[in-house]
């Protein structure tokens, strides 16, 4: 898995991807970080008047739910309106599915009415996607990865589409293959923004990989190792996120993937 994580890694810097991010306002300044540090070219957007040009330019399309409106929903429907037809994948992250049928009911409209290539959540927003009565905490999962997998299977088969279920564990999964990683830090869910960054990281590496799979798989393994490194010198979550931005820049090497 190394050399493919590497591989992407180098085609990113080489090729700076341009990934729109439809995103929320918590946590913007982060995710266009992380991207930065991974050599991504990163763009923010709540304009409709602009998609259009920006999608053209774009290689991939992220839609974050996190701070929805009845405006910022048209938004980030017409954009995966404008990515479809123009043929740019586009990764959906769930914020919060689950927590209000407002928001459960807006996440399902996007897989119901256009191709997702990846939908990235945890476990009880992929339960509610999938049709769980389990309540999520707000943004927070309040279940375990695995009792999320079958949803998953689900979700995926029945959208043709990737599914990653991030946690202490993360599954990857599609209609026919899955795999886990039980790996990262314990610090990652103590700051706000590392699920909304993960996401926008694998829509990066989908932009330079056609397999959305292999995209997924090598990114969240890829963040999660990152993420181990900046909790050996962080002393609690304000650092963790400098050392966590410094860990996605200088890349993990081969020794740090292996258990």
């Amino acid at each position: 898995m190394f050399e493919k994580v590497n591989t992407m890694l180098s085609q990113i810097k080489r090729d700076k991807p341009i990934v729109l991010n439809i995103t929320n306002y918590v946590t913007m300044d982060f995710v266009a970080n992380g991207l930065l540090s991974i050599g991504a070219s990163p763009i923010m957007s709540k304009a409709q008047q602009e998609l259009a040009d920006l999608i053209k330019i774009a290689n991939v399309v992220v839609i974050n739910l996190g701070t929805l409106n009845s405006e910022f929903i048209a938004l980030c429907l017409h954009a995966c309106h404008l990515a479809n037809n123009m043929g740019k994948p586009v990764v959906l992250d769930p914020v919060g599915a689950g927590a209000s049928a407002y928001r459960t009911t807006a996440c399902q409209q996007f897989l119901d009415d256009f191709r997702i290539a990846i939908i990235r959540g945890n476990a009880s927003e992929i339960m509610a996607l999938a049709g769980s009565k389990l309540l999520s905490k707000g943004v927070d999962s309040s279940t375990t990865s695995s009792n999320a997998l079958a949803s998953a299977k689900a979700l995926a088969k029945h959208y043709q589409t990737t599914v990653v279920i991030s946690g202490e564990t993360d599954f990857i999964v599609d209609a026919n293959q899955q795999i886990q990683f039980a790996r990262g830090s314990a610090l990652m869910p103590a700051i706000t923004g590392t699920g909304c960054l993960l996401s926008t990281i694998v829509g990066a590496f989908h932009a330079v990989n056609p397999n959305a799979f292999d995209a997924a798989s090598a990114s969240s393994l890829f963040y999660s190792v990152c993420g181990e490194i900046a909790e050996k010198n962080a002393q609690g979550p304000g650092s963790f996120k400098t050392y966590f931005l410094d860990a996605l820049y200088t890349e993990p090497k081969r020794e740090h993937y292996e258990i």
